[in-house]
């Protein structure tokens, strides 16, 4: 058996935006969904705790998934912006939390994941590249098994306000199910989305079909749909990795990763930013974040490391990136129909910050001159708690995390 290269990821920090994505290319799938379809009516309520109690139960099938948020490449950030910002075809086996597979398909290969009882292992069939990583990880980039229907509508699920409002849809042929389904609708003012409409299959109550749009646009913004689907068990071949020999070894380090994503601890961000409180967990996340605010009015502040912070600063400015200005920092905004990401450098302490929601810009660039606010102050903190003091006299335990000089990539907090 080939050797599998080992990566120990307990501490990522999840993305909190970004379970979305993608659905149906071809149009036989839109001429089908046309069609007339008859099924026994389901309460939104009941269809909403039908979808929330098959998060365990078994499928398989294909999914075609598109988003449409227009995303430029970010450094450290995988396949993110590929995953948002266009047409994935994707082939699922789910039999339990801890045995199920997704294989992402291209044109010139396919790039498998695996989910085990030890952690998650992922096969690259164009190089041959391996790499297993133990234990489930805290908080993690997305993936592309994020964007499949079953999970991406739970994450949604689990995401919206208990004020949102449910309305029943009409039932949809998805793979041939007379499928039912329920619309969810904001009641926040500060989200960009405008609804989510999900479709089940009526007797397991597993997900098949999902909408999301946003930002005044009359077509989805994101979908993910089945083409093909059973709810019966995959077979233990179809869920299950057996190691071939002679495959290449892959070297992961996820130190980038975690520069990147789990922060906090080096620079501790505010209790409250534009009125939102933090939130030590997102709903439905099952991380520890620094998120803020509720139900898809949602939004996330990550501190990134100098060298990935200008970065990703220098591809956004690239990628055209509206430039804004503030009191006492700087900032690159990139806008979707969906999604906002803010970018703000502090002029004084040079500390760069990542705000990214499914907001309008005004909420982000009011959260970001509150946290540059706040880093100021922490500045003259640090500024007069060092002051005058050789290095090294005070013991690392009484210098706050702000105050620490930050790591390069790939050190140690």
């Amino acid at each position: 058996m080939g050797r599998v290269s080992v990566v120990r990821r307990d501490t990522y920090r999840r993305w909190a935006v970004v379970g979305v994505a993608i659905a149906v290319l071809c149009s036989l799938p839109s001429v089908v969904s046309a069609l007339p379809v008859h099924t026994a009516a389901i309460a939104p309520d009941a269809l909403r705790a039908r979808m929330l109690a098959s998060a365990d139960h078994p499928y398989q099938g294909y999914v075609e998934t598109d988003g449409r948020l227009n995303l430029p490449e970010l450094p450290q950030l995988g396949t993110i912006s590929s995953l948002l910002s266009g047409s994935t075809k994707i082939r699922t086996w789910f039999a339990a939390p801890d045995e199920w597979r997704t294989d992402v398909l291209t044109d010139t290969g396919e790039q498998d994941t695996y989910g085990t009882q030890v952690g998650t292992l992922s096969w690259n069939f164009e190089t041959g590249q391996i790499t297993q990583i133990l234990g489930d990880p805290a908080v993690r980039l997305p993936r592309a098994d994020d964007l499949t229907p079953p999970n991406l509508a739970l994450r949604l699920l689990h995401t919206a306000a208990a004020g949102d409002k449910l309305v029943p849809l009409p039932a949809r042929d998805v793979a041939g199910i007379s499928a039912p389904g329920l619309e969810i609708r904001p009641v926040s003012p500060d989200t960009t989305i405008t609804r989510v409409d999900l479709w089940a299959d009526p007797a397991t109550g597993v997900p098949v079909d999902v909408e999301v749009y946003g930002g005044g646009s009359s077509a989805p913004v994101i979908s993910s749909r089945f083409l093909d689907f059973s709810a019966a068990r995959p077979a233990d071949s179809a869920a299950q990795f057996a190691v071939p020999d002679g495959v290449a070894i892959a070297t992961a380090n996820s130190s980038d990763i975690n520069s990147l994503l789990d922060t906090r601890a080096r620079f501790p961000l505010p209790a409250e930013l534009a009125g939102q409180a933090a939130k030590p967990v997102l709903d439905g996340y099952g991380a520890d974040v620094s998120g803020y605010g509720s139900g898809f009015a949602t939004f996330a502040v990550l501190f990134l490391g100098d060298r990935i912070g200008d970065s990703a600063l220098s591809a956004a400015t690239q990628a055209g990136a509206a430039p804004v200005t503030f009191p006492n920092g700087t900032g690159r905004l990139i806008r979707t129909p969906l999604l906002s990401v803010l970018l703000v450098r502090s002029d004084r302490f040079d500390r760069i910050f990542l705000l990214v929601g499914l907001t309008g810009p005004d909420l982000l660039t009011k959260a970001a001159t509150d946290l540059l606010t706040d880093v100021d102050t922490q500045f003259d903190r640090c500024r007069a708690l060092l002051q005058g003091r050789p290095p090294g006299q005070l013991p690392p335990s009484q210098i706050p995390a702000a105050c620490r000089p930050v790591p390069a990539p790939g050190g140690n907090p």
